[in-house]
């Protein structure tokens, strides 16, 4: 009986073990993920456009679609509206394969951003990670851990909880695009993520900085930022 029960516990760590180790093999899975990378913003704030402000020798949006394309290879989205003209281009010399689509409401806040790149995602994705273009601590790993998180509970959303609250960048199933079609004005993810009764929360300092206004851009300057 004792060598029984012996056996029946390595069998159940086993079972745990070769299932932590498919993680990374599930994160190659990205035919049932799409990404949106929302840049519209007209930088008010800032004062100039956050999306070339640099770091690490990258403008921030390319960065964040590198970190896209790391998770959802061949399915990123990415939402453009003011000087969308000056963006698409730099994503053409970059060389970037991403789609994109102009949000004509951009000044009318994020609810028009997030339908116009969810109008532009594969209608075989099961889900779509949203994510922003001014946060530029969240990177590939950062946003696989996120990803991680939802495959193992694919029917439920998955958020960044940072700053004492849950937000973006988030993976919203496909049973949350009826609600996403219905918000308006400067209402984005959020308002819909703090509704749900069940959220697969994953801890994201990383999120924390994002750029809106000078004060952030001497944020990044200490971390070795080079302005653009």
């Amino acid at each position: 009986m004792e060598r029984r029960q012996r056996w029946a516990s390595r069998r159940n760590t086993e079972a745990f073990q070769y299932s932590f180790g498919m993680r990374p093999r599930l994160r190659s899975r990205t035919d049932d993920l799409a990404c949106i990378v929302l840049a519209a913003g007209g930088s008010r704030r800032l004062g100039r456009p956050k999306q070339l402000v640099r770091h690490r020798q990258r403008a921030l949006l390319l960065r964040a679609l590198d970190a896209a394309e790391a998770v959802a290879p061949g399915r990123v989205v990415v939402v453009l509206g003011a000087d969308a003209p000056r963006f698409r281009s730099a994503l053409r010399r970059a060389g970037s394969k991403a789609v994109t689509v102009t949000n004509s409401r951009w000044r009318q806040g994020l609810a028009g951003s997030l339908q116009a790149g969810l109008a532009a995602t594969p209608s075989s994705a099961r889900a779509v990670l949203v994510t922003l273009c001014d946060q530029p601590a969240v990177n590939a790993a950062v946003l696989g851990r996120l990803v991680d998180a939802w495959r193992c509970r694919p029917n439920v959303a998955a958020a960044a909880r940072y700053a004492g609250g849950i937000g973006v960048p988030a993976v919203l199933p496909n049973k949350l695009r009826g609600q996403l079609r219905q918000l308006e004005g400067d209402v984005g993810a959020r308002a819909i993520l703090r509704a749900l009764t069940e959220i697969s929360a994953v801890e994201m300092p990383e999120a924390e900085l994002d750029i809106d206004t000078a004060r952030d851009l001497e944020k990044l300057a200490s971390r070795g930022v080079r302005r653009h």
